[in-house]
């Protein structure tokens, strides 16, 4: 939430002589009349910025989880002249993400400056506000680009780029690869792919910062002074050439296809025919595109990759769990056509159990994606007024000792007679969020996931550098744009002698 800690600290200094310039109509829409409800309790605030010194910490996850043990688990934060309710309940995650879903379903408006300006004006599903263009935005990938008849059409890609992975062992360009041709199809060429695998990092680098004006609305002007509205500007312009030159090379292709009545084969070719053939229930256009791939690369790059280097963190500290799924893996693909390994996924049980596992302990958006009061209404008994963005702890409700046995171990068994699942139904288990904001790419997300996983336990044996123990194994966690290991994770592949040639 809150990086950029020097950033921070010279907002504290800035903001002391900004405040005796601000008006104090700056504060609470609501101190003209008093409610008959209460506001959440939260903790001590200081004038002008709020609750922000609460969050000066690489770990705003674990921070708000502690405020939340004293304070409840529903939690009032003024972040500056936003109000900021932070929920950390399973009870009162189902009020907000499925009772009342309708009215938690929007996206923090005014646009926060990444969105704004990285996110193409909020026109993606992950950010667009709750509305007529985003319920037809999320129907257009529940039903064309994102359904299980897409993903099961483009399982070729996960096969060949996941062995890909298995000849070079170059983990992130393997699930950046297969993001990118599923998304651009063989248009992703490795200039068009190393252009835009360098754009991204500075996109996701930039964009994970602190920016004053998301949580001071009213100084925009700062964004300019401190120089991350530019920051962000050039690396938009950066991306958006290298998107122009892609989707020109789809929409070659796209007219040799639609002549010959060939079926699209990657998400970019879907979207050109729908807005070609006007499919959409709004205007559909190149940068509508452009915001939608951006999603589409955030939420199947940077979380597939991150989670399985946590996967294989988990493993190599865990030794008894690597070999029990390396065994099982090698049980059940031994002789098998790699082409048939995705359809035996689902024979998988201790696998798949040992990724829910890592998903538990190290969801890839601890905190999800903030929500939007749309109207003034009631969660667990407090008032919450239109337009205060709500907070879901998701970390903080997977690693609760009241909901989970030894909830900071690593025991993958605890799911074997276990319901819990993906589909955000059991709120103290929310790697994918719930209700109508839920991820709509999940289902191709863990499907890329668990091949990548299996391919690595499959063909490999791993062991740490020497001089490393399982137990020292560092498992320092940066907070950005998504969690991910603060130190990429270093280890040592030997080939399986055992597994068929590939």
């Amino acid at each position: 939430m809150l990086s950029a800690t020097a950033l921070l600290l010279f907002l504290l200094l800035l903001v002391s002589v900004i405040a005796l310039l601000v008006s104090s109509n700056h504060g609470n829409h609501n101190t003209g009349t008093k409610s008959k409800k209460k506001r959440p309790p939260g903790p001590w605030r200081l004038p002008f910025i709020g609750s922000i010194h609460h969050l000066l910490t690489s770990q705003p996850q674990a921070t708000l989880r502690d405020l939340a043990q004293k304070h409840g688990p529903v939690m009032y934060l003024r972040l500056g002249q936003v109000d900021t309710v932070v929920v950390s309940s399973p009870a009162v995650a189902q009020v907000v993400l499925r009772d009342k879903d309708i009215n938690f379903a929007s996206r923090p408006y005014p646009y926060l400056l990444a969105t704004e300006i990285i996110g193409y004006g909020g026109h993606g599903f992950a950010l667009a506000p709750y509305g007529a263009y985003w319920r037809a935005l999320r129907k257009l990938c529940m039903l064309e680009l994102l359904s299980a008849r897409k993903v099961r059409q483009l399982a070729p890609i996960r096969d060949n780029e996941t062995m890909s992975l298995v000849r070079e062992i170059r983990h992130r360009s393997c699930a950046n690869y297969i993001t990118g041709l599923a998304t651009f199809g063989d248009r992703f060429s490795s200039e068009h792919k190393a252009k835009f695998l360098s754009v991204m990092a500075v996109v996701l680098s930039s964009g994970s910062g602190f920016c004053v004006s998301d949580l001071f609305p009213s100084m925009r002007f700062l964004d300019v002074a401190t120089g991350m509205r530019r920051r962000l500007q050039v690396a938009h312009e950066q991306l958006d050439q290298v998107l122009d030159q892609i989707i020109e090379a789809c929409e070659a292709r796209q007219k040799v296809k639609n002549a010959e009545a060939a079926e699209d084969d990657d998400i970019v070719s879907t979207m050109l025919r729908i807005k070609d053939e006007e499919e959409f229930d709004f205007p559909f256009n190149i940068t509508h595109i452009k915001a939608v791939i951006i999603d589409l690369f955030i939420g199947g790059t940077e979380t597939t990759s991150s989670m399985a280097e946590w996967v294989m963190s988990e493993l190599m500290r865990n030794p008894e769990a690597m070999d029990k799924a390396q065994a099982e893996v090698r049980r059940a693909l031994d002789s098998k056509n790699p082409g048939d390994h995705e359809s035996l996924l689902g024979c998988l049980s201790y696998t798949g159990m040992v990724i829910k596992e890592t998903m538990r302990l190290h969801p890839s958006l601890p905190l999800l994606l903030p929500r939007l009061c749309r109207e003034d209404c009631d969660v667990g008994g407090f008032e919450v007024p239109k337009g205060t963005r709500v907070i879901v702890n998701s970390w903080a409700m997977a690693r609760s000792p009241e909901l989970w046995d030894e909830a900071e171990e690593f025991r993958p068994d605890r799911f074997v007679a276990s319901t819990t699942d993906y589909k955000g139904t059991q709120f103290e288990y929310l790697p994918f969020g719930s209700g109508r904001r839920m991820c709509p790419g999940m289902g191709f997300g863990l499907v890329t996931l668990e091949l990548i996983v299996v391919r690595l336990l499959y063909y490999f044996d791993w062991s740490l550098p020497a001089g490393i123990r399982a137990e020292e194994l560092d498992m320092d966690t940066t907070v950005g744009a998504t969690a991910r290991r603060t130190r990429q994770l270093h280890l040592v592949a030997m080939p399986n002698e055992e597994a068929m040639e590939i």
